[in-house]
């Protein structure tokens, strides 16, 4: 699959007809995943699936990155093994978000796009105005239903509060695919060390949602390889008063310095809260509870 990163001032030209999808498609969960399904069966055209590089709402509140579930990185590398043919990023801006409607059809008409997918809930243009029904008077349209779960849309913004509530089964069900973090190994405390249960501290690479505070089993895969991991998200109240959110991996019998190597983290299963002990010592003891939990040994 091609990826192919524009802006509004420098579309892709394309000398043949292509299919479009439309979204932001966070997450690429089980709603994403059967619109971009849908695509791939029944377009006419080469299919190219478009995202944009920031959430909208990055524009409405700069002070604070909103949470995601995936970057750019992570849905590339989804959608790669779903058979499409090219992922289109938009790189937008304030002037993008101020185009009308009409405005925005005429960037998909530039690029010569002839078929259109998107779910039955997009909206595109300025204040949102732009509705899926609009696309029809431009192009051959398929408006894709929402995929519905216990009455309700499957949407990024639920998984998100499910991952926030460590109800980890339930949003990787949603997802279609485990949460993951994306990021690079950094230098810690070294209090892991100290007390002979060596960790990785995991810097993630976008402003991921964070799962509540606590100990999760996970999968670290390194070098592409996966490893069963034990992870703890949280601010280390035992070890110092700072509130800095840190991620700390252990693997079991791994002892490779991996510092500034990327790595991906799979969440599978919320164990326990995060919590202060009096001393290392208990703190320790509680983490040989928790790996002989996860690991069995």
């Amino acid at each position: 699959m091609k990826l192919v990163r524009f802006d509004q001032y420098h579309l892709p030209e394309n000398k043949e007809p292509i299919s479009i999808i439309l979204g932001y498609f966070d997450g690429i969960h089980l709603g994403h995943q059967f619109l971009i399904e849908t695509a791939r069966k029944t377009a006419k055209f080469s299919t190219v699936l478009m995202t944009f590089s920031k959430p909208v709402s990055t524009f409405l509140n700069k002070e604070k990155s909103p949470a995601i579930l995936t970057s750019l990185d992570d849905r590339f590398r989804i959608v790669s093994k779903m058979g499409i043919d090219q992922f289109y990023v938009l790189d937008i801006d304030e002037d993008f978000l101020n185009l009308s409607p009409n405005a925005f059809i005429d960037l998909l008409k530039k690029m010569n796009v002839q078929e259109v997918f998107c779910g039955s809930d997009f909206c595109f243009g300025k204040d949102r105005l732009g509705k899926a029904e609009l696309l029809k008077k431009f192009f051959t349209t398929k408006i894709v239903d929402l995929i519905i779960d216990h009455d309700s849309k499957v949407s990024s913004r639920d998984i998100k509060y499910l991952i926030t509530q460590g109800n980890i089964p339930e949003a990787n069900r949603l997802l279609g695919h485990n949460f993951t973090m994306s990021g690079s190994v950094i230098h810690g405390l070294g209090i892991g060390r100290r007390i002979g249960i060596r960790t990785m501290n995991l810097k993630p690479s976008d402003s991921y949602v964070i799962p509540r505070f606590g100990v999760y089993k996970t999968i670290a895969y390194i070098d592409g390889i996966p490893h069963r991991a034990i992870t703890n998200v949280g601010v280390k109240p035992t070890i110092d008063d700072s509130q800095v959110v840190t991620i700390e991996i252990h693997v079991m019998n791994y002892t490779k310095e991996n510092y500034s190597e990327s790595i991906q983290l799979e969440f599978l299963e919320f164990i326990r809260d995060e919590k202060k002990f009096s001393s290392l010592e208990e703190l320790k003891k509680q983490i040989e509870s928790d790996i002989k939990f996860v690991f069995g040994v």
